[in-house]
């Protein structure tokens, strides 16, 4: 199906949804499709330039707009509307001065992969299903105080996992919200997959991926049990506000075998990707040209090399540069490139 085609489907699909009722003060935003060749933006097809790249919000010509990559067949409408709602409401949080982002550099460097901390997520995991799926307000409650808990043990992890929690949570709820409104089936059974999903240890590797689903669930327990005003833009994260006043739960240090084997896993893994790449020793980039960025959604850093998927960008003479593909980055924490390896 052309692009101008899916665009018209799209289009009429958000129609059909009330954006009011997704997040206080949110409309839709303009949008673009692009694929490998073209571009089509706001009913007219327009030149396709280094900005458009993955599925996201972009400053386009000025205006905060989403996009998304139909590089391969689109297999579902309501699934895709859907999705571009996400990435309008980023662009939302961007036009309406959100603050509450992660830096995504210096936890790529220190956050810490604790099984003991990843027990404790499973275990919160149980109870923000027994809050949200039964309505129960003893799981809530105990949800918080292990939460309030897990700050105090590991507040650089807590803070950065909030924050992802607060950006992506907060979208993708609004997603399944606007997704409801187009079928509800569909956002039950996207609902389903997202509870199956954080209760698997091995879902916490990378933690970024995992946090988007229990930020929204998080906020599906907000919603039922607290008065907490997570629609607020402010400089406190929900997941934090949420803890305020709470007792942590009193409990010993425990770890889950199976925690254990999954970070073991992915470090394994992360190894793996990094001594392929060197082994090959495709060299892409070479030289002291400073970050723009990796692809967050799964990078990994072994202290020396980073990983990144689909792209990588770059300053070069004030211009951003970007590589496309799998790429193996050796850079230190100034974050000036040295070389880029192709995966």
């Amino acid at each position: 199906m052309e692009l101008q085609k899916i665009y018209g489907e799209v289009l009429a699909r958000l129609g059909l949804i009330d954006f009011s009722s997704l997040w206080r003060g949110f409309a839709p935003l303009r949008f673009a499709l692009y694929n490998d060749e073209q571009c089509f933006f706001d009913g007219a097809y327009i030149e396709k330039t280094e900005e458009f790249t993955a599925n996201t919000s972009i400053e386009y010509k000025g205006e905060h707009i989403a996009i998304w990559d139909l590089s391969e067949p689109v297999e579902d409408l309501d699934l895709l509307a859907s999705s571009i709602v996400h990435e309008m409401f980023h662009a939302f949080q961007k036009a309406s001065g959100e603050s509450r982002w992660a830096d995504e550099r210096a936890a790529l460097f220190d956050y810490r992969y604790s099984t003991e901390n990843i027990t404790m997520k499973l275990d919160e995991a149980e109870l923000i299903k027994d809050a949200f799926a039964n309505g129960s307000a003893a799981a809530f409650s105990e949800l918080l105080s292990l939460r309030k808990l897990r700050s105090e043990k590991f507040p650089a992890e807590y803070d950065y996992e909030a924050r992802i929690e607060q950006i992506e949570g907060s979208a993708n709820y609004v997603e399944l919200k606007a997704l409801a409104q187009l079928d509800p089936q569909k956002a039950a059974s996207a609902w389903d997959k997202i509870m199956d999903k954080i209760k698997k240890p091995a879902s916490y590797t990378p933690i970024r991926v995992v946090s988007y689903g229990i930020g929204a669930a998080f906020l599906r327990c907000l919603e039922l049990h607290s008065a907490v005003d997570f629609q607020a833009f402010d400089d406190i994260p929900f997941a934090v506000k949420a803890i305020d006043g709470a007792s942590p739960l009193q409990r010993g240090s425990r770890t889950d075998p199976k925690v254990n084997e999954c970070v073991k896993a992915f470090t394994d893994e992360t190894n793996g990707i990094i001594r392929s790449a060197l082994d090959k020793n495709e060299i892409v980039l070479q030289g002291g040209y400073p970050l723009c960025s990796l692809n967050i959604w799964d990078a990994r850093w072994d202290g020396r090399y980073a990983t990144s998927n689909y792209f990588v960008s770059y300053y070069d003479d004030g211009q951003i540069k970007v590589l496309n593909g799998n790429f193996v980055v050796e850079m230190g924490r100034d974050c000036i490139i040295k070389t880029v390896y192709k995966q």
